[in-house]
């Protein structure tokens, strides 16, 4: 008798755990549904004022200012609210009866509020209005080659195509002047950063940003460090021989010990692409046959051609993807970006984009984020997670498909279109049978980012 007293009185307690086990998973997720919702409807508005502050850059106009730090500053007090902070902390304490994507998501919950703690009011909302300040400083900036003005894209193509090492400085040069007027809306974004974060414990901002990664800063530094010491020997066989072909290129004799930063072609010495020849196959060449609308249209084709659908119709009715006129009467911000507007189908990119190589890569680099934000757009991921695991897989698919795009089998099949008007073309047909295994190899890559419809199955 007392056994079975003892086994029913175990029974009672596991099964009396298990309901509490489900209480607490119900209550926290009434909570993350609602905060979810209000979390959408923020980020749509806050990403539609971002927007008009990157796409309509008017010099003396406050306007578009005024109505985005507005809008950030509602979505600061949301997540930074010291309500959402303090459930958030409780409902932690419940971890081990929760689910792994509640616990997630109560996570990026107190992140969002140590980007913006209710205890740092003021600071937040000053830190808000000086980084407004700031994209406006930086694509509002007018700059100038021998008092000429001229656009980024001017600047690209000297550096793309000039000989003249002299010409070639001035047009790096002129890319670095708005150093100066950058330099203490940096330093004041800085010390705004850090000051906000430090309200949940953080020392600085940027072990904010590492903690991202589900990383200390000094796990960070440790893989830096080992990435440049395994990387170093080739960097250094690199380095030495593209100083040598760049001298030979220019008609330098005494090979400097490091490369000057105007013989490289991108300006913020990214790419080092002129060290690769592809006889044969010039890009550039053939995109001047076709108009930037191509570029963009043939971008979507690429990623279509592996499975993905097609963009959403408003991707190209919202979208900023083309030069802005110099005599339009505003700026807007040059560098490629990818929107996630409302966390779900309303996606856009920012571009600038003129038919060359450069552009053809970022087209396909920006669609590839496009594409991130797409699928992760599916009722298994909550609002709260569709930024992805962190950057790094984002600029990672970017970067991989950007030059994916770039290879030959592609740019080939691309170049092939270009001359030949049809696909059914004779000359085309041996092309297309070459990238075809290609093709298939892109098609098994992708397939991780398209299926991530089980993310709750993720610890």
């Amino acid at each position: 008798m007392k056994k079975v007293i003892y086994f029913l009185s175990l029974g009672l307690i596991f099964f009396a755990c298990k309901n509490e086990s489900a209480d607490h998973q119900k209550e926290v997720q009434t909570y993350l549904d609602t905060y979810n919702a209000k979390y959408k409807e923020l980020c749509a508005v806050s990403s539609e004022g971002q927007w008009s502050v990157n796409t309509h850059i008017v010099e003396g106009d406050t306007m578009n200012a005024y109505t985005s730090r507005l809008a950030d500053e509602t979505m600061a007090k949301f997540t930074g609210s010291k309500e959402n902070i303090d459930k958030a902390t409780e409902f932690l304490k419940w971890e081990k009866d929760l689910t792994p994507l509640q616990v997630k998501q109560l996570k990026k919950v107190l992140y969002l509020a140590a980007g913006n703690p209710e205890s740092a009011e003021e600071t937040v909302k000053e830190l808000i209005k000086a980084g407004t300040a700031q994209t406006e400083h930086l694509y509002g900036y007018k700059f100038e080659i021998d008092g000429k003005e001229v656009t980024p894209n001017d600047i690209d193509s000297i550096l793309a195509e000039a000989k003249d090492t002299t010409a070639r400085r001035k047009a790096w040069e002129s890319s670095k002047a708005i150093g100066a007027t950058l330099k203490p809306g940096l330093i004041n974004l800085r010390d705004l950063r850090n000051k906000v974060v430090q309200g949940l414990g953080y020392p600085d901002y940027f072990t904010y940003q590492v903690s991202d990664y589900g990383m200390k800063t000094e796990e960070m530094m440790e893989m830096l460090r080992k990435f440049n010491k395994e990387l170093n020997p080739l960097y250094r066989e690199l380095h030495t021989y593209l100083r040598y072909e760049l001298a030979k290129k220019y008609g330098v004799k005494d090979v400097p010990d490091y490369i000057p930063a105007h013989w490289l072609s991108n300006r913020w010495g990214q790419d080092w692409s002129e060290m690769v020849t592809v006889e044969g196959l010039n890009l550039d060449s053939a995109l001047k046959l076709k108009d930037a609308e191509w570029v963009a249209k043939q971008g979507e084709k690429f990623y279509v051609s592996l499975g993905f659908p097609e963009l959403p119709k408003s991707f190209w009715d919202k979208s900023s993807l083309y030069p802005v006129a110099k005599d339009a009467g505003f700026k807007k911000n040059t560098h490629a970006s990818a929107w996630h507007m409302d966390l779900d189908q309303d996606v856009r990119s920012l571009m600038s984009i003129v038919p060359n190589s450069q552009w053809y890569e970022t087209v396909h680099h920006e669609y590839g984020h496009i594409y991130y934000y797409l699928s992760y757009s599916n009722p298994n991921v909550p609002y709260l997670l569709r930024e992805g695991a962190n950057r790094a897989y984002h600029e990672a698919l970017g970067s991989m498909m950007g030059l994916a795009a770039m290879q030959k089998p592609f740019t080939l099949r691309s170049i092939m279109i270009m001359l030949c008007h049809s696909s059914s073309c004779s000359r085309c047909t041996i092309t297309f049978q070459k990238i075809f295994c290609t093709k298939i190899r892109m098609q098994r890559i992708i397939l991780g980012t398209k299926r991530l419809e089980n993310l709750s199955e993720t610890s």
